[in-house]
């Protein structure tokens, strides 16, 4: 079925900004929004969606709008499960809530999702059918994309690599088990490591702020310690990533995020330390590229789908 003609609503809300967009139906952003987000109360933060929907034009696009969280969303039910960046949501029906307020269809969508749904759409993985968007930041996101649909599992849980168990005996992780992904590269993992060798070894780090894009720049620098921090997250990345294709056999890896701007230096190492410990025809078959969206990829992926829950459910003739 041909996707509908038309203009797009995608908002994406963190727990500092909230960014919108209203998009074309070939992934232009044709008006932005970019504010910080409301008051700490459910009702305040609802009225502001609303109004964000209002302002880009909700009622002249689709009738459905996109809305991505940072979280655990039920994507049946629209009530957002557990989102630790906007916590006054948890346990809210907001697609029931937010439809109330604008007479639209309201979809949600977990923001790593919505990040990978786009750059699968226009973005790094467009040209793939099989995709793992990677987001890497304070913590660990990613989006499981197969033609050109998130896969989210049996409740909407799946991708949840930044859980993926690698050191069996590390460190406490909030999700209740140890030594996640997460715990060792996402950024808290950086600065961890950081200040545990900093006791012991001279580094250019020393009373320089301690995270990934400074210690990215001082491994550059050929900084002993600070390599070693580079190393050890790469490293992390390639065990969760090959046990990711030796499960699924994809495409192609997608990595984005702010500690994704340290580029080639990091892919490059986080391409080899997959390498190794993957079977060699999977890891052949996988491209692993920089994400091309940067900050619109969660604006974009909402409106996305949005205009994909257009297609599936047409008006009645």
């Amino acid at each position: 079925m041909p996707l509908p003609e038309g203009d797009w609503v995608g908002l994406d809300l963190g727990g500092t900004f909230l960014k919108g967009g209203r998009v074309s139906a070939e992934g232009r952003i044709l008006e932005r929004l970019h504010e910080p987000i409301a008051g700490g109360s459910a009702e305040a933060l609802l009225n502001q969606l609303a109004a964000a929907v209002a302002s880009l034009g909700g009622r002249r696009a689709g009738r459905n709008i996109g809305l991505g969280l940072p979280g655990i969303v039920d994507r049946r039910s629209g009530c957002v499960r557990n989102a630790p960046g906007v916590p006054a949501l948890n346990g809210v029906s907001v697609a029931d809530e937010l439809g109330r307020r604008t007479g639209l269809r309201v979809r949600l969508e977990n923001d790593a999702n919505a990040a990978g749904l786009a750059e699968a759409w226009v973005g790094s993985g467009r040209d793939v059918d099989g995709m793992l968007f990677v987001t890497l930041g304070t913590g660990i996101g990613a989006g499981l994309v197969l033609g050109g649909r998130v896969w989210a599992g049996h409740s909407g849980y799946a991708g949840e690599l930044g859980h993926v168990q690698v050191e069996p005996d590390g460190e406490p992780c909030g999700c209740g088990s140890r030594g996640c992904l997460e715990t060792v590269a996402g950024a808290r993992g950086w600065r961890r490591r950081a200040e545990q060798l900093l006791s012991r070894t001279p580094s250019l780090l020393a009373g320089r702020p301690l995270e990934p894009k400074t210690i990215v720049e001082a491994a550059r620098a050929g900084d002993a310690l600070a390599l070693d921090v580079v190393n050890g997250a790469a490293r992390a990345l390639g065990v969760g990533l090959a046990a990711a294709l030796d499960l699924l056999n994809l495409e192609c890896v997608v990595i984005g995020g702010g500690v994704s701007a340290a580029g080639p230096f990091l892919l490059d190492r986080i391409v080899e330390e997959t390498r190794c410990r993957t079977f060699p025809q999977v890891f052949a078959d996988c491209s692993f590229r920089l994400a091309a969206l940067g900050n619109d990829a969660g604006v974009l992926g909402a409106a996305r789908v949005a205009m994909l829950a257009e297609r599936d459910d047409p008006p009645a003739s």
